[in-house]
């Protein structure tokens, strides 16, 4: 009986090795399962934003020269990933005009396309509005512009401005 308690001890070290071993192993699968459903996460919650944000943009644009509405848009990360940058639009005339692009950190900047309708966006001074991760209020105005803005050789077209409120 002796021999059996002496040997159950000596046994133990080798068990917690086990134990230690198929836990180095599970951890950074566990850390790596769990980053990569928190950047799906936070990439998915900001591409809604941005959708919900164009489908606005798209009615004030299609109301026509005037219109203005004020939006809610937040940029809400995870407990691991975050947001670096959101982008709308582009200098007026821009080739990005068009376009929403926003990078989620360590990751490459993703571009959403402003399409049916097609809507110039430009922001404050005629540059693209940034923001970064956080909540914001954004005014935006239907335009008009002097300029060729959809090169389909007609002047005056309308564009939309953003600015923070």
């Amino acid at each position: 009986m002796l021999q059996d308690d002496l040997s159950a001890v000596e046994g133990m070290p080798l068990r917690m090795m086990a134990v230690m071993v198929v836990l180095a192993i599970s951890i950074p699968l566990v850390i790596g399962s769990f980053r990569a459903y928190d950047t799906g996460r936070a990439e998915a919650s900001v591409f809604s934003e941005i959708r919900n944000l164009i489908s606005a943009v798209q009615n004030i644009y299609a109301s026509g020269e005037g219109n203005s509405m004020s939006l809610g848009f937040m940029t809400g990360g995870g407990s691991l990933a975050r947001v670096d940058s959101v982008t709308f639009g582009d200098v007026l005339g821009g080739e990005l005009s068009s376009t929403i692009r926003y990078r989620l950190h360590g990751r490459t900047e993703r571009i959403v396309v402003v399409e049916s309708p097609n809507v110039p966006i430009t922001g404050p001074g005629g540059m693209p509005l940034g923001v970064g991760q956080g909540s914001y209020r954004i005014l935006a105005e239907c335009l008009r512009s002097d300029t060729d803005l959809n090169s389909d050789g007609l002047s005056p077209d309308t564009y939309v401005r953003l600015s923070l409120i």
